[in-house]
């Protein structure tokens, strides 16, 4: 049995570098010596736009620390996700449910020891995250750069900086694929009234999905 189904797949890696980008924040989980899972922010690495290489870094003490170096780990990136009320659609006949995207990434963890490259990941995840940030206020992004003499070296024996070799990207996109197209048009006019940031997305990715399925239904 497959799952999640087919239709929740997507096979697009622009795709999924532009949900890895937007929503850098995510769980690196492993499973040895039990489950474990820590949210951090990651950099994607991107070649011929396919990403090959995620990089992060934990914090010493963690846990997860201890069995990272060559360890095999999962890394999920959470993109917008929203309730779905059976009333939204035009029949309340069956239960509500979520909607959502995300990219799950696998692959094998390695652990970077150089300071270089530490400085380099730094940098890379403001280079990455402060403009996302931009309205907040008119600043430089900062880098290590900017730090005072002296902090980013005695930062580092406490922080440990790896790479994960991606081998596997699985995108999942589950907007209400399987119901038909009025059902998908209400749900998406209901959560586009919501306050939420992430209905509202939601709704927009509903949206452009029909576009793109009305599109591939003309002859």
């Amino acid at each position: 049995m497959n799952y999640p189904p087919s239709w929740r797949h997507i096979s697009d890696f622009t795709l999924a570098s532009q949900l890895m980008s937007e929503h850098p924040f995510a769980h690196l989980i492993t499973a040895v010596e039990g489950p474990h899972a820590t949210r951090i922010p990651f950099v994607t690495d991107v070649e011929d736009d396919q990403p090959i290489r995620l990089r992060a870094h934990l914090n010493g003490k963690n846990p997860q620390v201890r069995h990272l170096d060559g360890a095999s780990v999962l890394v999920v990136f959470s993109g917008p996700h929203s309730y779905v009320s059976p009333h939204w659609r035009t029949a309340p006949t069956r239960g509500g449910t979520y909607d959502y995207e995300e990219v799950q990434v696998r692959g094998t963890a390695h652990v970077v020891g150089d300071i270089g490259d530490f400085c380099r990941l730094i940098d890379d995840l403001s280079s990455l995250i402060e403009p996302q940030y931009a309205e907040v206020g008119d600043y430089p992004v900062w880098n290590t750069a900017m730090a005072p003499a002296g902090y980013v070296e005695r930062l580092f024996p406490q922080i440990v900086a790896f790479e994960v070799v991606i081998e596997s990207i699985q995108t999942v996109s589950k907007l209400h694929q399987p119901f038909p197209e009025e059902d998908r048009i209400s749900v998406a006019e209901h959560l586009g009234r919501s306050r939420r940031e992430d209905a509202r997305a939601i709704a927009d990715k509903i949206r452009a999905s029909i576009a793109t399925t009305r599109v591939r239904r003309q002859p």
